[in-house]
């Protein structure tokens, strides 16, 4: 590699990570389109005779976390046991069975509707509640018109009567029937027919966008944002969703105390560097820049604790209650700490893979100073310019959403394609390049030892080189590499958190009848661990960047500049005082005649006098 293919190679960086950005959102796009098969998360329909379903339903949900919150509202009906097949009749709405062999959902078929209808509607009528316009039964293939759809499979009625109640015809209502005495319209929203790509209203000839509902489809502890895109069910703020309150003021304290940690290590390092910059040449430079980025990110914590969640991560639109920001680009507070954490993570990320190269430049092809400092243009393009690339899609794409645990910023916190596309991804590749360009220079600087050695040189330097590039290396790497094992866990994790909130949520009003008071979680649905790990393998990469700095030299340089600062402010105060005259000079009163040469003499013994006084009041 020479120094005439580098630019180019980083100019290819800057495209394709602009390319990945925007090809990532067009396959997002593309989702209603081109889905897949995926496994069933909903918790009520877990245990379906099938276990793949495809996205977005027949109700018009593109993502089975929403999907969940209403199915979970008939969970009062099913407990009741009106009909044996109602169970596996909603899943096939709201969960259709998906098979690759078929691009579109296959349902129930009328029959099953029709079966659950004679059996349940008696029991509705007596809690004046008409059949569902949401389960029309008309709207259902049939099979005997080629209509593709699903029966009940024979002798399924034995395999989960143990989901039924054993006596049919005197169940009594459960604690979950409570939901039947709340005001339920949103319960059942206008049956759509999916058709090249757009759903339809049943009662209704004209196309609305895919997911567009005109109805409340949130149960009361989750507020429903009118005029997004998507329908989204967002928790309100004060709510357990998915941590309990425990877990959250724990998360406050946690980042509060690394927060500040991270900022004052890195700001010593970033200082340092600023007593002397001359020392810091590369390979070792970039170290600076990526101190400097990890210590902005570390205000955005201390910010996002000083201002307060509220004013950070919530938003209360007109009409709406106080809820967690989706699209957050309309708060001011939201965008300051967005920018610091995803701007300077993403800078600190590329700085972080422009010292391995760096380092392997050095070490494995033997550049010297100059030669990699004169790549420092480049470095500088790909390190600021990239990462504002990928800041201003999220920000166009309205990608910002608040998280309920940390009250931060940030992207991917409720879109789960967002997180993959914005941060896993960039993560992983600039983890893997780097990773790749260390092991290189290990390589390389392990046979250039084995060379010295088998020359007779002395190796005791190279070898203290190698012992801190590589304890720095094992300090930057491991962080990082946590960090991307937390993102992957949250990624995978993400809809079944969902549908499992969204369960509770219905489980706590069905239990209390009461939606003005908020419902408080026992324990936290994701692992809390996992996230603290998270936060703290975040801010330990910028707390590492001071290792490289521990040395003799640093602390000289400190010793130095507090010597310099407080050795003139002393200096300022101690008062001149005339130094006596030597012994050997003639007194005053006696006169002598005048010689150059003698004067000429004595002017130089008072200069060297005056200046060995001077001196001695100086070490005093």
């Amino acid at each position: 590699m020479t120094a005439r293919r580098l630019p180019r190679l980083f100019l290819a960086l800057v495209v394709f990570f602009v390319v990945v950005a925007v090809g990532a959102q067009r396959m997002q796009f593309d989702q209603v389109r081109r889905s897949k098969c995926e496994r069933i998360t909903i918790p009520m329909c877990q245990d379906m005779p099938y276990n793949l379903t495809r996205m977005p339903n027949l109700m018009g949900h593109t993502d089975q976390s929403q999907a969940a919150i209403q199915v979970h509202e008939f969970v009062p009906l099913v407990e009741i046991g009106c009909s044996k097949h109602l169970k596996f009749f909603l899943c096939s709405l709201y969960a259709p069975m998906c098979t690759e062999q078929v691009d579109t959902p296959i349902p129930s078929c009328q029959s099953i509707c029709e079966e659950v209808k004679s059996k349940c509607l008696p029991l509705l009528a007596q809690f004046n509640f008409n059949w569902p316009q949401a389960l029309n039964c008309s709207r259902l293939p049939v099979p005997e018109k080629n209509g593709l759809c699903m029966e009940f499979p024979p002798g399924a009625d034995e395999r989960y009567s143990k989901y039924l109640p054993e006596k049919t015809e005197t169940s009594k209502l459960s604690p979950h029937s409570k939901l039947l005495n709340l005001p339920l319209p949103h319960a059942f929203p206008p049956f759509k027919k999916f058709q090249n790509g757009r759903f339809f209203d049943t009662f209704s000839t004209e196309p609305s966008p895919v997911g567009r509902s005109s109805s409340k489809n949130c149960p009361e502890t989750m507020v429903d944002l009118p005029g997004r895109n998507v329908d989204q069910c967002i928790p309100r703020c004060g709510w357990d969703f998915l941590f309990t309150r425990n877990d959250k003021n724990f998360a406050e304290i946690w980042m509060g105390i690394w927060a500040a940690v991270c900022f004052m290590a890195t700001i010593f390092t970033v200082s340092t560097f600023w007593i002397n910059p001359t020392r810091f040449r590369y390979p070792e430079r970039p170290i600076i820049f990526l101190s400097l980025c990890c210590s902005f990110s570390s205000v955005a914590y201390l910010f996002r604790i000083f201002a307060g969640s509220e004013f950070v991560s919530c938003n209360k639109s007109e009409g709406v209650e106080s809820h967690l920001i989706v699209e957050g680009i309309d708060r001011w507070g939201c965008i300051v700490v967005f920018l610091l954490l995803y701007y300077f993570g993403m800078a600190a990320a590329f700085w972080w893979l422009v010292l391995t190269l760096s380092w392997y430049l050095a070490a494995g092809k033997q550049w010297g100073h100059e030669a990699i400092e004169s790549l420092a243009s480049y470095f500088h393009l790909v390190c600021w310019a990239v990462p504002g690339v990928l800041s201003i899609v999220v920000l166009a794409l309205r990608h910002v959403d608040g998280d309920e645990l940390t009250g931060l910023c940030f992207v991917g916190n409720q879109n789960r394609e967002a997180l993959l596309s914005f941060v896993i991804a960039p993560q992983g590749f600039v983890l893997s390049l780097g990773g790749l360009l260390v092991l290189l220079g290990f390589v390389s600087l392990l046979r250039i030892r084995k060379l010295m050695k088998e020359g007779g040189r002395n190796t005791n330097k190279l070898e203290r080189l190698m012992v801190r590039i590589g304890l720095f290396s094992v300090l930057s790497t491991l962080p990082a590499l946590t960090l991307l094992a937390c993102l992957l866990y949250e990624y995978h994790q993400m809809p079944a958190w969902k549908a499992r909130a969204t369960a509770n949520v219905v489980e706590c009003l069905a239990k209390r009848g009461d939606a003005s008071a908020p419902c408080r979680l026992q324990d936290s649905i994701p692992m809390e661990e996992v996230f603290m790990l998270k936060i703290f393998m975040s801010l330990l990469v910028g707390i590492t960047t001071g290792v490289w700095i521990w040395s003799n030299k640093t602390w000289t340089a400190w010793g130095k500049l507090c010597a310099s600062r407080f050795g003139r402010r002393a200096s300022r105060r101690v008062q001149y005082t005339k130094p006596p005259l030597p012994a050997n000079l003639p007194s005053p009163q006696h006169h002598h005649q005048f010689h150059p040469l003698n004067a000429s003499s004595v002017s130089r013994t008072k200069s060297h006098s005056h200046r060995k006084a001077l001196t001695h009041v100086t070490m005093v």
